[in-house]
């Protein structure tokens, strides 16, 4: 079919996580995930470092976790299943300079002396996968962790711009407000297609502040709450206040009066969010119980 990518122009297919729709498997080639394993690593100034995986090994996240480390990577072997920071620090034997979490998995460890003192060991701790509240970054800087705020998809191999800087060979443009990427690390395409639109159209608002990349949210985040336009994260960055929360999912359902209702749900210390195996929580299991149906 047409804008189809050739069979044998991919190597290795990932799963794009489905939080919010319908996940797409994504075709990379092997020249691709090189190229941005051993870019990351120069960012990052990783002199063969070795890393600890944390997030699912087969999730965009957990997949370039593996390839950035040189020696063998140390593997959780409760990667991508329900997460304990206790557990997960119980079993650390130690030697990994790098990890990559989503800020979830990263507050639950800063709430155990065990935790911290595992991160401030190593050189650098990626957070992607979505947003990183200022307030645990701050923390992070407060207790000399070096947490590097990541952006990307699984259609660029996982976070690309570090800090709000893409990486060196990667092209980040902002065109009516809609974050676009192109670069060597962008996939062949989707498979079995279509091909990938150059440069790509993430589907995330955004603009540039001081020379850095700042996300704003995705695209679709503004629905229509009592005739007024309402946006998600507003309802979660007021969430967010409440003290012991870590993370807030705002979630739009379709009403014939009102248009939209907004249902946020949180994560403290008591309650957890259904989540997908990158850690990402599951958007579409929370419609469903926002709408007072079960899986």
């Amino acid at each position: 079919m047409p804008g189809t990518p050739p069979s044998d122009s991919v190597d290795v297919v990932l799963r794009t996580s489905g939080s919010t729709g319908t996940a797409k498997a994504v075709g990379h080639t092997f020249d691709a995930i090189e190229w941005a394993a051993q870019t990351s690593r120069r960012v990052l100034h990783d002199e063969d470092w070795r890393w600890l995986v944390v997030l699912s090994p087969v999730a965009t996240g957990g997949f370039m976790t593996v390839a950035r480390s040189v020696p063998e990577p140390l593997v959780w072997p409760d990667a991508g299943g329900p997460f304990d920071a206790a557990a997960l620090t119980a079993w650390y034997p130690g030697g990994a300079q790098a990890t990559s979490l989503v800020s979830t998995q990263l507050a639950r460890l800063l709430s155990i002396p065990e935790g911290v003192r595992m991160l401030r060991s190593m050189q650098a701790v990626l957070v992607g996968g979505g947003p990183f509240p200022a307030p645990l970054r701050r923390r992070c800087k407060n207790l000399q962790i070096p947490a590097i705020a990541t952006y990307g998809a699984t259609e660029t191999l996982g976070g690309c711009v570090y800090d709000g800087l893409p990486w060196p060979g990667v092209a980040v443009s902002v065109l009516d407000g809609q974050i676009h990427i192109e670069g060597p690390n962008l996939a062949a395409g989707y498979v079995p297609g279509p091909a990938l639109p150059r440069p790509w159209p993430t589907g995330d608002m955004g603009h540039w502040r001081d020379g850095r990349l700042v996300v704003e949210g995705r695209l679709d985040d503004q629905v229509p709450v009592k005739g007024v336009n309402r946006r998600l994260r507003d309802y979660e960055a007021r969430a967010m206040k409440a003290p012991g929360t870590v993370e807030a999912v705002a979630i739009a359902v379709p009403d014939d009066i009102d248009g939209y209702r907004v249902v946020v749900f949180t994560e403290d210390a008591e309650h957890r969010l259904p989540r997908l195996d990158n850690g990402k929580p599951d958007r579409q299991e929370l419609l469903r119980r926002a709408r007072g149906q079960h899986r």
